[in-house]
């Protein structure tokens, strides 16, 4: 590691499985707080177990910005500070253009963005009252770079990359 971890609190979206899921025991193997947030809470509570006394879980949705909000309620109150997010939550679905449902199209767009802009809008107040805090975007190379059968799972995460960006 490059700095140490010991005693930061980290929230994190996605939690409850894949690279959110490895992040939090990563975090917490290094002496952090996790405050784990999805919708899966059957998934966020066997990891809470495992993870013990160092793990608060959220049952949440990133679309729904007072979810997002007590994502980070949970983590001052029981941690006494947020230090760093992780936005990990997100969707794909692939196909042409053509080829995805409205309602598909529409969910991916408001996970991977609105689900983005969200927890962060959430976090940037504790972080300005401690005058720091650390923003993790978990996007994909296809933010970099589309492809014909992902054109708009690759524009949710160019979106995703010019968030950060911007926030930079």
């Amino acid at each position: 590691m490059f700095r140490d971890l010991t005693g930061i609190t980290v929230a994190i979206t996605g939690a409850s499985a894949g690279i959110g899921a490895a992040s939090a025991r990563a975090l917490v193997a290094e002496g952090a707080n996790v405050v784990l947030g999805a919708r899966r809470v059957e998934r966020l509570e066997e990891l809470g177990t495992e993870l013990g006394d160092k793990a608060a879980i959220v049952e949440m949705d990133v679309r729904a910005p007072a979810d997002s909000k007590r994502l980070v309620d949970t983590a001052v109150e029981r941690f006494g500070k947020l230090d760093a997010i992780v936005v990990n939550a997100g969707i794909g679905a692939y196909g042409g253009i053509m080829d995805l449902t409205d309602d598909q199209l529409a969910t991916m767009m408001d996970t991977n963005i609105a689900g983005t802009v969200w927890p962060i809008r959430a976090a940037v107040p504790s972080f300005l009252e401690s005058g720091e805090g650390d923003i993790v975007i978990v996007a994909s190379v296809a933010g970099l770079r589309g492809a014909g059968d992902e054109a708009v799972y690759a524009a949710t995460k160019f979106a995703q990359v010019g968030l950060a960006g911007g926030l930079d």
